[in-house]
């Protein structure tokens, strides 16, 4: 497994040595090694080495390449598992290995043997399940920066400027969180073909009437959309950080019915409280936490982070 990129991205490179299959010796199989990076295991998440004739010993010596942000590490798994290939279609299940990584020398490349072990059911948290990853850019601008910005370059929402003259506007008391919507990939395809119509909605919790709403323009027919939108809330004193959260959610457009929830994330400090009050959107965890917490230490400086998509924005145990 080697560093593609020592800051954001990391390309895992399992090389697929040999394996001895749990047979006996007199049986020759025709084999292969499939892998997954879990907890997807979609037909994007999934490799596949070529097939070994006549042998309980085959040698592969092939790359099963993934790239992967730093940051999902602590999420992420590796399922690999062997397989006798049938020609008539039934395959045969020989023994899987699950490798994690936080043990791994992410700079070298290390041949290990794993003894193959008998298939587990799975119990997965539901709320953690794979519905794909959203990056965005955090950054927090203080008060005293927040008054020297032109107001041209502050989005509010409409609720804030319904009513109010041009010239009569001014910004909130108070600094400014920008959250600029990057992207994402790998959503859930809900159409015919394989695609969505996907956006993302965000809201500034607590919100009781909506005021802090602001949606992404819908990208048509992709899973792997770019919006580079940019999500904007003034008026916060530097108290507030640690008692708001950022909550954005991943839809699919559908024009004659309710759209699809696709996924979504919560940014936020993750204590369980609001203001003293305990509340059950206030569960960030991983990188949701630390890059809001990047955020706060590190004003007037953006901080990018990759996001794994959550599957339910139901309170998530951690």
């Amino acid at each position: 497994m080697r560093g593609s990129n020592a800051l954001t991205h990391l390309v895992v490179r399992p090389i697929i040595r040999a394996f001895m299959a749990p047979v006996t010796e007199s049986v020759f199989l025709v084999s292969y090694v499939k892998t997954y990076l879990l907890p997807d295991t979609s037909r994007q998440s999934k490799r596949k080495t070529s097939i070994k004739s006549n042998s309980i010993n085959p040698v592969f010596n092939e790359n099963l390449r993934y790239v992967i942000s730093h940051s999902q590490l602590e999420t992420r798994s590796l399922q690999v598992s062997v397989w006798h290939h049938d020609r008539f279609g039934q395959n045969r299940f020989l023994g899987e290995v699950e490798l994690t990584f936080d043990t791994w020398e992410l700079d070298t490349q290390i041949e290990e043997w794993y003894a193959l072990q008998p298939k587990i059911e799975e119990n997965i948290d539901t709320t953690m399940q794979y519905k794909g990853e959203l990056t965005v850019v955090l950054k927090y601008i203080p008060a005293e920066k927040n008054l020297l910005l032109p107001l041209d370059q502050v989005q509010v929402s409409k609720g804030f400027l319904k009513g109010r003259k041009a010239s009569s506007f001014s910004l909130p008391k108070g600094g400014m969180v920008e959250l600029l919507i990057k992207g994402a990939k790998n959503l859930t395809a809900v159409k015919s073909g394989g695609t969505s119509d996907p956006f993302v909605k965000g809201y500034l919790l607590p919100d009781t009437n909506k005021s802090t709403k602001h949606k992404t323009e819908v990208q048509r027919r992709t899973v792997n959309p770019q919006w580079n939108h940019t999500f904007t809330y003034c008026g916060l004193q530097p108290g507030d950080l640690n008692n708001v959260c950022l909550e954005l959610t991943v839809w699919d457009k559908e024009a004659l019915a309710s759209n699809v929830f696709l996924g979504g994330v919560r940014l936020g400090a993750g204590t369980g409280q609001s203001y003293g009050k305990d509340v059950d959107w206030m569960d960030s965890f991983g990188e949701e936490q630390r890059a809001w917490q990047r955020m706060i230490e590190n004003p007037e400086v953006p901080q990018e982070c990759t996001l794994l998509l959550r599957s339910s924005m139901r309170k998530c145990s951690t």
